[in-house]
């Protein structure tokens, strides 16, 4: 499941389940981090992240988890249920919950499992129910999902009151830094929304959406070079993203007169699979 927000270009905004920092007590789970491989990254089957999480299906498939483990087993089933293809994955996920009724996180993964296979109702009846438990610890990740349905019914105030509310909160993640800074883009509200981009990288260093977002920011300012250099540095570490190459190709043809460089970078992605390859190469040409 990945749900969009566009900005410009083929610059997206992503939501995904997970989490960047943990306390103590979750420290032990790697919970969320399997949330955020399969909803965060970039697009097409370069995303390193999938690469990651099939890798992590295969061990996890190889061998028996013990259900009483319940770290262990949350983190089992969130794997499965994030690779779609696995049969009876929802079916174990209700049985881990009816088995352990006080421990939340069951259902917030059922909630997750609902949202990816777009059954609204379902999952938001789940999260709501979360949203009233004082003691949920999940907090940031709930109230950022409820942000990406509220959106999904078109409700933009009450999703980015939402995503507001999942700042605020606890574990300090990237999404809905990088949703709500989207909406804002929208708005063309770039004062408001650059900072939320730059604390989403500060926080998720690897979010190649909040690099797009505060791309977007500095070019509304005119600074292209500093937006050129924020790509640049991004796609040097990040040898697998693909969006941002158009960006930065795009900047560099038509604000800084470096068209044949930003052929080549208009090249790579092409090759590396970007859903906008017939665009791309119609600009390639009008640069030579």
């Amino acid at each position: 499941m990945k749900q969009f927000i566009t900005i410009a270009a083929t610059g997206v905004i992503v939501s995904f389940l997970g989490c960047a920092s943990l306390n103590q007590t979750e420290a032990k789970s790697k919970t969320y981090e399997y949330l955020a491989w399969f909803d965060h990254g970039s697009e097409g089957e370069f995303d390193p992240y999938r690469k990651i999480l099939s890798e992590k299906i295969d061990e996890v498939d190889g061998e028996v988890v013990d259900p009483t483990k319940l770290d262990k087993y949350l983190d089992y089933l969130t794997v499965l249920d994030s690779n779609i293809k696995k049969p009876g994955t929802e079916q174990k996920i209700k049985d881990f919950v009816s088995k352990n009724p006080e421990e939340k996180r069951g259902l917030f993964v059922l909630g997750v499992h609902y949202m990816r296979y777009q059954k609204k109702e379902l999952a938001n009846y789940f999260f709501t129910l979360l949203e009233k438990d004082p003691n949920f610890r999940w907090r940031s990740l709930l109230y950022n999902n409820l942000g990406m349905l509220s959106l999904q019914e078109k409700d933009r105030d009450k999703a980015m009151n939402y995503f507001t509310k999942a700042i605020a909160a606890e574990p300090a993640i990237a999404a809905p830094r990088v949703n709500l800074g989207a909406l804002y883009l929208q708005s063309k509200s770039y004062a408001e929304a650059q900072p939320l981009f730059r604390k989403a990288l500060d926080i998720d260093g690897d979010f190649e959406d909040a690099v797009l977002g505060l791309g977007v920011c500095l070019e509304s300012q005119g600074k292209f070079a500093e937006a050129h250099q924020l790509y640049s540095t991004f796609i040097d570490s990040h040898t697998q993203k693909v969006a941002v190459l158009y960006n930065d190709a795009l900047i560099l043809a038509k604000h800084l007169g470096k068209r044949e460089e930003a052929s080549e970078i208009m090249l790579r992605y092409i090759q590396r699979g970007g859903k906008e390859a017939s665009k791309a190469h119609e600009m390639i040409q009008g640069w030579r």
